[in-house]
C-alpha cells in the first residue's frame, strides 16, 4: 500500500476485495446458530433472526445472488435466500461472520457509532415495512424491510475499513475522526451502492442506497420514497448518528408524492419511537 495513498483510496481497495465482511451486532449471533443447529431447525424463525442484523442480511443475499447459487431470477427477500441456499450454507455465513474479530469493535470511532447504526437500521427497516402495510403495499412488504434496514450499508463498510487498518501493519493510516465522519457523511451513499453492485445484490437495493440522499426523489419509486421519509423522520427524532429536529415530515417531497396526511406522519412518528429496541447490542435481555 503507497504511503500517499489517499483514505479513499484504501476504501477503494476494500470495495475491490473479495474478503470483506461488514461488522455484525453480536445480539442474535448465538441465537440464529443454536436455530441452525436444531434438529428440526424453524425456517421463519432463522429468517427473523437474520433480519435482526444489517450484516447478516446483505451476506446472505450477496450469496444468495452468487454466482454458483444465483437462478434465473434475482433473490430479494431472506425467505427466498434461505430457501435458495439452505440451511447448510446459512450456517457457514453465520459461522464465518461471527468469529470473535468480527463480533467486537475496537476502534473508537466504531464503537461509538456502532450501537446507533444498528438502532437507525433496525427502525428504518420497521418503520418502511410499517408505511407499507399502511399504505397497502402489500407486494413491496418484505423488500421495504430490508431496503429500510440495508440504505446505509456504507457506513458500516466504513466501520469494517477502520476496523482492517487497526489490525493491519500500517495502523498509521487510519485517519482522523474528523475525517472519517466527513468521509461517512458525503460517501456512505456512493459507497454502499458500488458494495451491493459488485456483490449482485438487487438493483433496487442498490439504487437506493445510492439516492436516498439525493434532492428529488423519484415519484416512480415507492420503495425509495418510504425508505427516505422514515429516513428523515427517524433523523427528526435523533434516531442514529444524525438528528435534524427542523424536518417537517409535512413538508417533504416524499410525504407529497406518497400522499400522506399529517395525522398519518404523526402516527408514523409514534410508531417510530414506540418501535425503538429495548435491548441493545452487547446488552443482556431484560
Amino acid at each position: 500500500m503507497p504511503a500517499n495513498e489517499s483514505f479513499l483510496d484504501i476504501i477503494q481497495e476494500h470495495l475491490r476485495s473479495n474478503e470483506i465482511l461488514l461488522p455484525v451486532f453480536d445480539r442474535p449471533a448465538p441465537d440464529i446458530r443454536n436455530r441452525i443447529l436444531a434438529d428440526s431447525p424453524d425456517l421463519e424463525d432463522i429468517e427473523r433472526l437474520i433480519l435482526r442484523d444489517p450484516a447478516f442480511t446483505f451476506h446472505v443475499l450477496k450469496a444468495a445472488n452468487s454466482a454458483f447459487f444465483k437462478g434465473l431470477t434475482k433473490v430479494t427477500t431472506i425467505k427466498n435466500a434461505i430457501i435458495r441456499l439452505g440451511t447448510g450454507e446459512i450456517a457457514r455465513i453465520i459461522s464465518e461472520l461471527t468469529t470473535p474479530e468480527n463480533l467486537q469493535v475496537h476502534d473508537p470511532f466504531s464503537m461509538r457509532i456502532m450501537k446507533p447504526l444498528w438502532l437507525h437500521a433496525t427502525v428504518c427497516a420497521v418503520g418502511t415495512r410499517w408505511v407499507a402495510e399502511q399504505c397497502r403495499f402489500e407486494s413491496l412488504l418484505d423488500e421495504s424491510f430490508i431496503a429500510g434496514q440495508l440504505h446505509d450499508i456504507g457506513k458500516l463498510l466504513l466501520i469494517a475499513v477502520v476496523e482492517h487498518l487497526g489490525h493491519s501493519d500500517m495502523p498509521h493510516l487510519r485517519p482522523s475522526d474528523t475525517l472519517l465522519t466527513e468521509v461517512m457523511k458525503n460517501f456512505h451513499a456512493e459507497h454502499g451502492f458500488l458494495f451491493m453492485e459488485k456483490w449482485g445484490l438487487p438493483e433496487y437495493y442498490s439504487n437506493i442506497a445510492r439516492s436516498h440522499h439525493f434532492e428529488d426523489a423519484d415519484p416512480n419509486n415507492t420503495l425509495q420514497l418510504m425508505v427516505r421519509l422514515v429516513n428523515k423522520a427517524c433523523n427528526k427524532l435523533g434516531i442514529g448518528i444524525n438528528k435534524d429536529s427542523s424536518i417537517i415530515l409535512a413538508a417533504t417531497q416524499e410525504a407529497s408524492m406518497l400522499g400522506l396526511s399529517e395525522i398519518f406522519l404523526a402516527k408514523l412518528e409514534i410508531m417510530i419511537e414506540d418501535a425503538l429496541p429495548s435491548e441493545r447490542p452487547g446488552e443482556p435481555a431484560p
